[in-house]
């Protein structure tokens, strides 16, 4: 069988046919083409690696569908942080305002109660030294009625032209004199009831300021203890930022990985089937070529015995039955040479089987090896950026602690301002107690005026 021969039987003609409209007219054009055996397996390689690329954008939508999915359940998550910090963080100043007001309501009704309380103490207290003083006075009186009683007496004596006289001007004597000892009398009895309480009121000042200053270092130990509990809730909060993103991270690459393990089984399988369908089509020629071999070594041995019986012919110096020997031994030849092509051949695809099996085998170790530097740059870049991470919370846990001592400072010096505020108004106001004109009102609206009672 000639090569043309061969060529046109492994060749088909592929007629394809369109269809159009020209000018309102229907045209129809066939065309023909001649596919052979190597355009067939052409079309069905461009075929399979069209395949192979669908399945390749079809996994990689599923990454991108997937990276989707972990992105918005990354950000809910974050979210959901975010709302649960600001919760706790209004929970925990709630109740630490709540205490603050309590204690503020607390020591307003206990100021309140104790102002009642002194209140009712000066007035009591007031009332029982001047009843006291007027027991003192009305004895004081007396004793100037008998004072006088005694000097009119004498008077009595006195001869009685000088007596009407010496009545007038000794009557007019005690009545001034008298008049101005009782006088200083109730001067000093309002003296000894103004000092009296002018100390209980300074007493009870001092309790009020003492319970004012228990009060307010009460309230800043609260505050203090309410910015404490900020403090520690916000460096927390920073730890737990931090360790969310950080699994955030972990979980990202831990899907990349996943995902770069499913490519890559992805390519291994395509390549292994691509490696297959080599060794498959290698298989298939040596069965074809195994299955020509004996026809066209058949060919060739009725040929070339017939080029050896002619050649015997023409050289005819040999008898019939040297010429049978000849031929006899020119077939065993014959069929040596064609043993040995078979042999050379079986050789020649058991080499190009195992040069094709150790190709493939090395194809897939270089598919691997890109693979292996694949994986280990992706850890790299994951091991690079979790230590990023940590730098980041590092240095914004250091800006934090740096920005929480003018904090604290700026807290402790409105607290020491407050204080000498405090100190400064009891002073200033005790002060004004001595000082001031108007606290004679304040204590004598407890008790009436003493009215001087004339001698008479």
């Amino acid at each position: 069988m000639s090569f043309t021969q061969e060529t046109k039987r492994h060749k088909k003609t592929l007629k394809k046919t369109r269809k159009f409209v020209v000018d309102g007219v229907e045209v129809s054009v066939t065309t023909s083409k001649i596919v052979t055996d190597n355009d067939a397996k052409s079309e069905e390689m461009r075929y399979l690696r069209r395949q192979e690329l669908r399945e390749l954008r079809l996994l990689q939508k599923e990454e991108q569908r997937a990276q989707q999915q972990l992105s918005n359940k990354l950000l809910q998550q974050r979210e959901q942080m975010s709302r649960r910090f600001e919760q706790e963080m209004t929970s925990k100043k709630r109740q630490y305002d709540q205490e603050i007001e309590n204690l503020e309501k607390q020591q307003k009704q206990t100021i309140e109660r104790l102002e009642q309380e002194h209140t009712n103490r000066l007035r009591d207290e007031a009332k029982r030294i001047k009843a006291e003083q007027e027991k003192e006075l009305s004895k004081f009186q007396n004793m100037l009625k008998n004072r006088k009683k005694e000097v009119f007496n004498e008077v009595e004596k006195a001869p009685k032209e000088l007596r009407k006289e010496l009545m007038k001007r000794k009557k007019e004597e005690l009545t001034q004199s008298q008049h101005a000892q009782e006088q200083e009398f109730v001067q000093k009895q309002q003296q000894e009831l103004d000092a009296s309480l002018k100390k209980i009121i300074h007493q009870q000042k001092a309790e009020l300021a003492t319970i004012e200053r228990d009060c307010l270092n009460n309230k800043q130990q609260l505050m203090r203890a309410r910015e404490a509990a900020i403090w520690e809730l916000e460096e927390r909060h920073l730890q737990e930022k931090h360790q969310l993103l950080k699994q955030q991270l972990k979980d990202q690459y831990f899907m990349q990985r996943h995902q770069l393990l499913k490519r890559h089984e992805k390519e291994t399988e395509q390549m292994q089937r691509y490696n297959q369908r080599l060794i498959e089509d290698l298989k298939n020629k040596h069965t074809q070529e195994r299955a020509r071999l004996p026809k066209i070594q058949r060919s060739e041995a009725k040929t070339r015995m017939a080029m050896f019986k002619k050649s015997l012919r023409i050289n005819s110096s040999s008898t019939p039955e040297q010429d049978r020997e000849k031929i006899k031994q020119f077939a065993i030849q014959e069929e040596k040479r064609q043993k040995n092509e078979r042999l050379s051949q079986h050789q020649k695809h058991e080499n190009q089987m195992r040069d094709l099996q150790l190709q493939c085998e090395a194809n897939i170790r270089e598919l691997h090896q890109l693979q292996n530097e694949k994986c280990h740059l992706l850890v790299e870049h994951e091991t690079q950026k979790l230590k990023e991470l940590d730098e980041e919370h590092s240095q914004e846990l250091k800006e934090w602690r740096e920005k929480l001592r003018p904090r604290k400072k700026t807290l402790e010096e409105e607290f020491a301002r407050k204080l000498q505020e405090q100190e400064v108004f009891f002073k200033m106001s005790g002060e004004s107690e001595c000082l001031n004109p108007s606290a004679q009102s304040r204590i004598s609206k407890f008790y009436p005026v003493p009215s001087l009672h004339s001698t008479g």
